[in-house]
């Protein structure tokens, strides 16, 4: 199959689900509408990885032009290059895993149907956000996933018992969202005035060739906006706190946003535009800084939580941090390596405290828990194996993408490196206190709470 008709329907095969699930869904079978949502992702990954092993070159897809003025143009158009082939396996291969999870942890809610159709627009949302060719596409995506976390994280909002929460928690990701979205539209704006378009070849293009030549200051304006953006979207200082209160949605949303979609909707949006950062140094400091405070409070705030998504919400913001660092250190690479280990052992972690949360009656402070390897041993087998990776642990994904970032550090500034290689300590010593307070000692909750009592 032709590379470009595999696209289209890594595109297509989400929103069709998400269409089926809502139009129909309600009179279907439970198993068959999260069997079809899981199954359609799942082909999109298929051919995700098809694409990666038949890729050579760069190329663009074009579907049709939005917008047709005299010496201006916007157009539906998609882009195979290496970062958007990588992005897509990374979305779809952990967001097909996530969704068969959310057929197991789901299967008594009444809301099951909407749910699967949430979670596949959320899907949609993200892959048009990293395969379009240009920042209007990117933005088309950037805010279809933020109305779908809405949506998700506020799923609940009839619950008797955390339905306010619920909603107020959506609320605030929303609103949080949009401080961030002024900025990266205020951006395009910057850039559509400075080059006359916002596809990504035409503007490296006329940088390369100098056919434009912007000043320092307009420079650092556009990045600065663009990192504003991707501060709301990737939970930078001052723009984290609605990520930990995302934690009132149910478990497998948590997964999908905090490990391979949402939260990385910024670092792309870097990497993407990193022919811009490279020429505005200020900007790139900036980030540096802010992704460095980031990685130390959220690991501080994460040593003192008592809720089990609470302490993963900002082991995500700390992470996150790190990753930004990295970005502003120009370490494109390391980045988007770390990127993708932390999307799995991330992911992992939430669906384990998913399956700890269901194990204790919807229990989710850990000094209540303990104990719980006798009754879980599949889940503390899999929480040990991403605890240990999330912390560095030698020859485990996180060791290598976190030495890469600390190497990079250490040749860039020694200062820079002493304080991140503080943060990823931090990461081991609030991980293994969240692992020994859940898994070991004797059982500290009430008899109601006791697994399988």
């Amino acid at each position: 199959m032709a590379i470009d008709t595999l696209l289209i329907l890594i595109l297509a095969l989400p929103l069709l689900g998400a269409f089926i699930n809502g139009a129909f869904g309600k009179s279907m079978p439970k198993k068959v509408v999260g069997s079809l949502a899981t199954l359609l992702v799942f082909v999109s990954f298929i051919f995700a990885v098809t694409i990666f092993f038949q890729f050579h070159e760069n190329q663009r897809v074009h579907l049709f032009s939005i917008l047709n003025l005299e010496g201006f143009q916007l157009n539906a158009r998609f882009q195979i290059d290496a970062l958007s082939i990588w992005m897509t396996m990374i979305v779809t291969g952990v967001g097909s895993l996530i969704h068969l999870f959310s057929m197991g942890y789901m299967a008594h809610d009444k809301g099951y149907y909407k749910f699967f159709t949430y979670l596949n627009l959320f899907i949609f949302a993200m892959l048009v956000l990293i395969l379009g060719s240009n920042y209007f596409m990117l933005f088309f995506g950037w805010e279809g996933v933020g109305v779908c976390s809405y949506l998700l994280i506020g799923f609940h909002y009839n619950d008797a018992q955390k339905g306010m929460l619920n909603g107020l928690a959506a609320r605030k990701a929303f609103i949080m969202n949009r401080i961030g979205d002024l900025g990266l539209l205020i951006g395009l704006f910057l850039l559509l005035a400075e080059f006359g378009t916002l596809e990504y070849q035409e503007i490296g293009q006329s940088l390369l060739t100098k056919s434009v030549e912007p000043t320092t200051w307009m420079m650092f304006g556009i990045t600065l906006m663009l990192f504003i953006g991707a501060t709301g979207k990737s939970a930078q200082i001052p723009l984290f706190t609605w990520l930990p209160d995302a934690m009132a949605g149910p478990t497998p949303v948590s997964a999908l946003i905090h490990a391979a979609t949402m939260v990385t909707a910024g670092i792309f949006l870097v990497v993407r535009s990193n022919f811009l950062f490279e020429l505005a140094p200020m900007t790139q400091d900036i980030m540096m800084y802010i992704g460095l405070a980031t990685s130390l409070v959220a690991a501080f705030i994460a040593m003192r939580q008592n809720d089990i998504k609470k302490v993963l919400a900002y082991s995500t913001v700390s992470q996150l941090g790190f990753i930004f660092v990295a970005l502003g250190m120009g370490a494109y690479t390391a980045a988007m390596f770390h990127v993708t280990t932390h999307a799995f052992f991330k992911a992992l972690l939430f669906l384990g405290s998913g399956s700890v949360i269901h194990a204790m009656s919807d229990e989710q402070d850990i000094r209540m828990m303990g104990g719980l390897k006798k009754y879980i041993p599949i889940t503390h087998i899999t929480f040990l194996i991403g605890t240990l990776a999330i912390a560095g642990f030698p020859f485990l994904s996180g060791f290598f993408s976190k030495d890469e970032i600390l190497a990079h550090a250490m040749h860039h500034h020694m200062g820079i490196y002493i304080a991140l290689a503080f943060s990823a300590l931090l990461t081991a010593v609030y991980m293994f206190r969240l692992y020994f307070l859940t898994f070991t000692g004797s059982f500290r909750g009430t008899e109601e709470q006791a697994p399988f009592a």
